[in-house]
């Protein structure tokens, strides 16, 4: 199996990401929650790392600022690095969005340069929050379940629920 191939398995393990669905214009995401506040998301700041398959999956989110959350992550196997994203929580009129990109290595881009991933925020409660493709074909649910580990779950039309235990640290 290629690094892309895998990494379609992972499907972002950061995270997650879709690839079943195709990426969303802004247009096409409308939150469901819209009372949110950026500092509701802090539990996912910090370093947080994992294993995928004999491989590391390491992704480190800023502390929220101004009006969005920025995240990298990488999948590394055999010493290489397979595959990286770049993801952010932005704060927009309607409600908090997670957009996501994806890249191999050289950062040569998955998606067209204009394309990005969206999922508007459904669910929120204390440590957890729920985003959703507007087709609802993928879910991802950050859940922190301690202050010491992270869980990312990615749920797609289809499949199997895909469960990610991330050690986490605030720093």
């Amino acid at each position: 199996m290629n690094p892309r191939s895998r990494f379609v398995t992972l499907c972002f393990g950061l995270m997650l990401g879709s690839l079943c669905a195709a990426p969303a214009t802004p247009a096409e995401t409308k939150p469901a929650v819209t009372n949110a506040k950026l500092e509701d998301f802090a539990f996912i700041s910090g370093h947080n790392r994992g294993e995928y398959e004999g491989g590391v999956i390491d992704e480190h989110w800023s502390e929220p600022a101004g009006d969005s959350m920025i995240g990298m992550y990488r999948y590394i196997k055999n010493g290489k690095v397979q595959t990286y994203e770049f993801l952010s929580i932005e704060m927009v009129a309607e409600g908090p969005i997670l957009r996501l990109k994806h890249f191999n290595p050289g950062l040569l881009g998955w998606e067209e340069k204009d394309q990005v991933y969206s999922y508007p925020l459904v669910s929120l409660k204390p440590g957890e929050a729920v985003f959703e493709h507007p087709d609802k074909a993928t879910r991802m649910t950050f859940r922190s379940t301690s202050k010491a580990t992270l869980e990312v779950t990615l749920e797609r039309t289809g499949r199997k629920p895909e469960v990610f235990q991330y050690a986490h640290t605030d720093q």
